[in-house]
């Protein structure tokens, strides 16, 4: 097992998968419905494991001025910075390097945070969850809002793979290695009951939790891109 939280979100290649992802895929349509629903356009929000941009770089051409783009990896803010400096040069200084589980902002700083595609579950186990949502929770404002996506293995369309799977030493069910183009990624699926005991630990209150497909129908590029997931929208209590 790697130790190296960082390894493969620093690989080439991995920069690369994500950089192609932020321009041929772009936003999801389940995305755009549910930021805009959420939050207005002068909201301060804070996005976390930004990777390439692909999130940031929708929210800010939808009129997302008010927002911090940010990865733990050095790689991937530098390729999200590419990115984003391209459309816009501006845009290139909202991207900037923090780790969820040592947010360098204040107290109460945002209205809301966004760890798009399961990036809370490709932290490295439940020890780093565990230190990432008090953070996350700290740097909202009361009532902030925080959205993510989580893979769903009671649900998804792997549920019955998942009901075979062993579980891995020293780790919980839904926990697993996956095999990329680059190197292997770490990556946990859990069930909503998991997920919402874990929100709730951490001061939370889940407002809907919908399945991506019960959102919106998305095109043949994100259905490519990302499987079945389900998002989570908490509210800090």
């Amino acid at each position: 097992m790697e130790t190296d939280r960082q390894a493969h979100w620093r690989h080439p290649g991995t920069a690369l998968h994500y950089a192609r992802a932020a321009v041929q895929v772009g936003l999801w349509a389940s995305e755009r419905r549910l930021l805009e629903e959420t939050w207005t356009k002068d909201a301060r929000l804070l996005e976390l494991g930004c990777g390439a941009g692909r999130v940031g770089l929708g929210m800010l051409r939808l009129g997302y001025r008010r927002l911090t783009v940010t990865d733990f990896s050095p790689t991937m803010v530098d390729m999200a910075k590419g990115v984003l400096g391209q459309v816009e040069p501006a845009w290139a200084e909202q991207v900037e390097v923090a780790d969820a589980c040592a947010l360098p902002y204040a107290d109460e700083t945002f209205a809301g945070v966004i760890f798009a595609f399961n990036g809370l579950m490709c932290m490295r186990g439940r020890a780093d969850r565990d230190r990432a949502l008090p953070e996350i929770r700290r740097v909202l404002q009361p009532g902030g809002l925080f959205l993510f996506t989580a893979n769903d293995r009671a649900a998804g369309e792997h549920r019955a793979l998942w009901a075979q799977e062993p579980t891995l030493p020293d780790c919980q069910p839904g926990d697993r290695w996956h095999e990329t183009d680059s190197t292997p990624v770490f990556m946990h699926s859990s069930t909503e009951a998991e997920t919402r005991a874990e929100l709730t630990a951490a001061g939370f209150a889940v407002r809907k939790c919908p399945l991506r497909s019960e959102v919106a129908t998305e095109n043949t590029a994100v259905r490519a891109f990302a499987g079945e997931t389900r998002f989570y929208l908490a509210e800090r209590v």
